[in-house]
């Protein structure tokens, strides 16, 4: 699942303040600015529903209701959450407890740092963010199972700092299905989906491929469909699926829970003016103390926001993401939380997409046509080339050449925020040009050396 949405989620930038619009005319005009195939959202209280509003259409065509199914993203973190909560009041696990001690077979995993349930949970066990180790499509096992067949991750750190991380809630789900000696979903259902309401929460592999409809991507200057797979090991950090009505069920549940006292156990500090416990974080909003978290998997964007002392939450779902152009998809739910709040709603942001794609196509462009120049050269025939020169000439281009793809191996993914990889299920458009790119570097990096050698034949030498 991945981390951008979640980390602009809390500092959206907003250029122009807006009506404030019903809930129906926000959901409208926020589907057509971000071109957003189907949309629902809900306001809800302790009592249930207090507004709800749908617009567009599912992958298949179908309109959006209130039962259309949705990928939930990171919006499932808070689910897995809750759900060691309970079984701890049960007295199954502790938050002390060493997740070894639970399950042995994330001792490679671990590498041998003494992290504790509780520091799964709060994001502090010093794992990284990694999508191309999470969503796995492939995976139709446990997380106890997958667990057992990981290596300690590149860039991991000891133990103590917030770091936001799904592998964190991989190791969770396992936590899960290690103390209840049974399934994640089993557990889940018992304790969370069932005392909530929410029953019809797709969590086994069979219902996904089943019910849930495609979702979408930009994909340049179109829209892309995402045929999203599933990850069974991921039901703890991503995987989750479910109407706006299961969503709003089960946000009705945890508001309650809140405003009756629920303890979020050493909340911590992010480092982004939030807090972060119980799956959740915590921010000051409108004077208001607010629960939130947002979510994405390729194709789907969810968002919950719980308000304990207005008695009112919300949740929101879209049918479309692109890593690129999370900034905009996140404002929608800050937005929501404004609308519900009295705080102003302001404009979207603009997509980082045409400006990233713009300068990745800028840069390919004159590849080519140096590429281009360089035949032509050739072609004419061209000046003979001494052997020394032309050695180091060569020798140069590749260093040259090495380095730029080097940098673009780098600089590309750190701008989409997503592994090589993984980046054609997160932005599709990015990772044409991407390899573009490379293709254009190798290019001209081909056309020179042989600039050389046929420079080399002319001069005998």
């Amino acid at each position: 699942m991945s981390v951008a949405a979640i980390l602009v989620g809390g500092s959206v930038a907003s250029a122009q303040v807006t009506d404030v619009p019903s809930l129906q005319d926000a959901v409208v005009r926020w589907s057509g600015e971000t071109e957003t195939p189907g949309l629902a959202a809900q306001i809800v209280s302790t009592d249930g529903v207090v507004d709800s509003a749908e617009t567009g259409v599912d992958g298949h065509g179908a309109p959006i209701d209130d039962a259309t199914p949705f990928v939930w993203g990171s919006v499932s973190k808070q689910l897995g959450a809750a759900t060691v909560v309970q079984l701890r009041s049960e007295g199954l696990v502790a938050l002390s407890d060493a997740v070894t001690d639970r399950v042995p077979q994330a001792a490679e995993m671990l590498g041998g740092t003494d992290v504790t349930v509780s520091q799964l949970i709060h994001h502090t066990s010093g794992l990284p963010h990694d999508v191309s180790v999470t969503d796995d499509w492939s995976r139709r096992g446990s997380a106890t199972d997958t667990v057992a067949t990981l290596q300690r991750p590149d860039g991991a750190s000891l133990p103590g700092e917030y770091r936001y991380s799904s592998l964190n809630y991989l190791l969770l789900q396992a936590v899960v299905e290690s103390v209840t000696h049974g399934s994640y979903a089993d557990a889940l259902r018992r304790t969370v989906l069932e005392p909530a309401g929410a029953t019809d929460v797709v969590v086994d592999a069979a219902s996904f491929i089943d019910t849930v409809p495609p979702g979408s991507a930009p994909f340049f200057w179109t829209t892309r469909t995402v045929d999203v797979g599933i990850d069974s090991a991921g039901w703890g950090y991503g995987y989750l699926a479910g109407s706006v009505g299961d969503l709003g069920r089960y946000a009705t549940w945890r508001l309650d829970r809140l405003r009756s006292g629920e303890p979020v156990d050493d909340a911590v500090e992010t480092g982004r003016d939030t807090l972060y416990g119980n799956g959740l974080f915590r921010e000051r909003i409108d004077g208001h103390d607010v629960w939130w978290h947002a979510g994405a998997v390729p194709g789907y964007f969810a968002y919950v926001a719980l308000v304990p002392d207005e008695n009112r939450a919300m949740v929101l779902l879209a049918n479309r993401y692109g890593e690129l152009e999370a900034d905009r998809l996140a404002a929608m739910g800050r937005n929501l939380t404004h609308l519900v709040l009295g705080g102003p709603t302001t404009s979207l942001p603009s997509s980082s997409a045409p400006g990233v794609l713009a300068a990745l196509g800028a840069v390919i462009v004159a590849l080519l046509l140096w590429a281009a120049i360089v035949v032509r050269g050739m072609r004419r025939g061209g000046e003979p080339r001494r052997r020394r020169a032309s050695v180091v000439r060569i020798g140069l281009t590749i260093v040259v050449a090495a380095a730029v793809v080097i940098a673009s191996i780098t600089a590309v993914p750190s701008v989409v925020v997503v592994a090589p990889d993984a980046m054609w299920r997160w932005a599709p458009d990015a990772t044409v040009m991407f390899w573009a790119l490379l293709g254009s570097v190798v290019a001209v990096a081909a056309v020179v050396v042989l600039r050389e050698v046929a420079g080399q034949r002319r001069s005998g030498r």
